[in-house]
């Protein structure tokens, strides 16, 4: 029995982002740090991307699962999603997919880093880190 291995090329965070018919990833926004005045802090739109890769022998579906963690490792949220990997077009060489998980209401607990950690097929993949940080809004007349 054939072992399953894929691999991530790219993964990342952006505000808006659209999977055109063939498979072009269309981003708008990426970034590496959110920004919030209170906490707890919900986040209402975010996108995580990531581009998948494997050999022609990986054709057909596969589970992708996404692990949302602060930074102590605590899960947070969970999110699973079956993806097919591969063009029926090509008979040969390597596989891609791309996989976009529109992430709506996201709860920040507190300012800090926090991570996707994403698994294929149980294994892991990749990790995408960010930062929350908090901002002072200065009062009228506050130098």
């Amino acid at each position: 029995l054939l072992q399953k291995h894929m691999l991530v090329r790219y993964a990342f965070l952006a505000d808006t982002v659209t999977l055109d018919a063939g498979g072009k990833i269309n981003a708008i926004g990426i970034f590496e740090n959110v920004f919030a005045q209170n906490f707890p802090s919900v986040h209402r739109d975010m996108c995580l991307v990531a581009n998948l890769e494997g050999s022609i022998n990986e054709r057909g579906e596969h589970k992708i699962s996404v692990e949302f963690r602060d930074s102590d490792s605590n899960k947070l949220a969970s999110i699973d999603q079956n993806i097919v990997l591969g063009n029926p077009k090509i008979t040969h060489g390597t596989l891609r997919a791309g996989v976009v998980i529109k992430l709506q209401d996201l709860l920040f607990p507190r300012a800090g880093q926090y991570e996707f950690v994403v698994f294929g097929n149980d294994r892991f993949l990749s990790r995408v880190t960010f930062m929350v940080n908090q901002i002072q809004i200065k009062e009228a007349g506050e130098a």
